[in-house]
């Protein structure tokens, strides 16, 4: 049985990796040397989307947060293709493979959807609902005291 089985056919993991599947992602990772000794290496392809989606789902995340996940989360599991990485792993991947800083290639896949999805940037819609930044069960904002303070 796959790993796919498990996931609904809505589940953000599917549609991330069948987005990053129309982007070239080669130039984004430097030439790995070949060693004719040792473990097999580790897909970079795959390390990249799993750091990605990794900062997509929970925005910064920890490598050992990551290490983790590959472990326990069925869509990491996913795009690893079961294989668990340790975070040391992730962290030379992170700053001795990647050519670019990972900001960069999610300003590099925004610019994508913007122009693929003809995203207008120049409008802002707002709902109009009012929250306190530190909100709770037993704070609210008061109507009046928003329209005083505009």
């Amino acid at each position: 049985m796959f790993i796919s089985d498990f996931l609904d056919i809505c589940d953000p993991v599917l549609t991330f990796d069948e987005f990053m599947e129309g982007i070239d992602i080669s130039k984004y990772l430097n030439e790995i040397p070949d060693h004719e000794t040792g473990r097999i290496r580790y897909n970079p392809v795959n390390m990249l989307k799993t750091v990605l989606f990794g900062f997509m789902t929970n925005g910064y995340m920890s490598l050992r947060e990551l290490e983790d996940s590959c472990k326990v989360n069925i869509r990491f599991m996913y795009l690893m293709d079961n294989e668990t990485p340790s975070y040391r792993t992730f962290g030379y991947f992170i700053n001795e493979v990647l050519t670019n800083s990972i900001e960069d290639i999610f300003n590099d896949i925004n610019e994508k959807i913007f122009n693929e999805e003809n995203v207008d940037l120049n409008h802002l819609y707002i709902d109009g609902s009012k929250f306190e930044a530190n909100a709770n069960k037993y704070s609210w904002v008061w109507k009046k005291a928003t329209e005083k303070s505009r």
